[in-house]
C-alpha cells in the first residue's frame, strides 16, 4: 500500500485537521524503526497519547517503550508492565472515583480485555506520509461529522457496521490498538487522561483500524464522494428564506 497517496486521499475527501498516523508494534525495542524520537531525548517519561499527538500534530516519528511511559494505567492496559492481577487496575478505578463499588469496576475491567503481557514491547506512532515502515493500524482525528465521513467509507465495501465502547474518563490508547488484535475499526471517544495530557480537543474523537483495510476505505469513500456523500457536508442552502417585518419595510422603501 501506498501510505502517502492514501493519506493524501484522506485529506482531500476527509479534510482532517492532523494527519493520519500509524502505529507499528514491536515485540523486541531493538526492533523500533531508527528514525523514532523517544521521550528520553528530552528526558522525561510520557503517557503515550502525548507521542501521538505529537505524531500527528508535529509530524514527527515517535517511538515508546514501556520504560519512556509513566502512565501507569496505559502500562497495565497494553500489556507493556505485569498486571499481576485484573483486581490492582479495578481498584484503582474505584480510588479514581469513576465506580461506586469494586464488583462494577472489576466488571468493566473484564469487558474492557487489557492486553497481556508481552504482546507488545514498543511502539511507533507516525504521519502516514512519511512512514518509516508499514503500519499495523491507523488512526484518524476529526469531528463527528468526519467520524460519519469515515464510517461510509468503510461500510460501502464491507457492510459491517462500527461498533464503539467508552469509559468516558480514559484509557483511549487500549482503544486505538484493540484493532491489532480483533482486527475490527472502531470509533473511540478520548476521555479525561487523554484530552488533559495529549491535548485533544472537546470536538475531536478517531477512528481506528487495521492498515490491511486502508485500500477498501479509501475507495470506498471515493465512490461515496461521486455519489454525493461528501465532507465538508453540503447543507442545503437552494431555498427562499422567511422575510422579517422590518426587511419588508425596507424592501417596500427601494426603487
Amino acid at each position: 500500500m501506498d501510505y502517502k497517496a492514501f493519506s493524501q486521499g484522506i485529506s482531500a475527501l476527509v479534510r482532517p485537521q492532523s494527519f493520519p498516523v500509524g502505529m507499528k508494534f514491536v515485540r523486541d525495542p531493538a526492533d523500533m524503526p531508527r528514525e523514532a524520537v523517544r521521550p528520553s531525548k528530552y528526558g522525561i517519561r510520557i503517557s503515550l497519547c502525548q507521542w501521538t499527538t505529537m505524531a500527528r500534530r508535529w509530524g514527527r516519528v515517535t517511538g515508546a517503550v514501556a520504560e519512556d511511559i509513566n502512565c501507569s494505567p496505559c502500562l497495565a492496559a497494553l500489556g507493556l508492565k505485569r498486571l499481576e492481577s485484573l483486581t490492582h487496575l479495578s481498584e484503582y478505578f474505584v480510588e479514581m472515583g469513576y465506580f461506586a463499588s469494586m464488583e462494577l469496576a472489576e466488571a468493566a475491567v473484564r469487558e474492557l480485555d487489557p492486553i497481556p503481557w508481552g504482546t507488545i514491547g514498543g511502539i511507533s506512532i507516525f504521519p502516514l506520509d512519511a512512514a518509516p515502515v508499514d503500519p499495523d493500524i491507523i488512526l484518524i482525528y476529526g469531528s463527528p461529522a468526519q467520524m460519519a465521513r469515515l464510517a461510509a467509507g468503510h461500510v460501502y465495501h464491507t457492510g459491517k457496521l462500527i461498533e464503539s465502547k467508552s469509559t468516558g474518563f480514559g484509557l483511549s490508547c487500549l482503544s486505538a490498538v484493540k484493532p491489532y488484535l480483533s482486527g475490527k475499526p472502531a470509533f473511540v471517544h478520548p476521555g479525561r487522561g487523554e484530552r488533559i495530557l495529549a491535548g485533544t480537543d472537546e470536538t475531536e474523537m478517531f477512528f481506528t483500524f487495521p492498515a490491511a483495510d486502508c485500500e477498501s476505505l479509501l475507495d470506498g469513500l471515493k465512490k461515496t464522494h461521486e455519489k454525493g456523500t461528501r465532507y465538508p457536508v453540503q447543507k442545503y442552502i437552494i431555498y427562499e428564506p422567511p422575510v422579517i417585518k422590518s426587511v419588508k419595510n425596507l424592501e417596500e422603501k427601494l426603487r
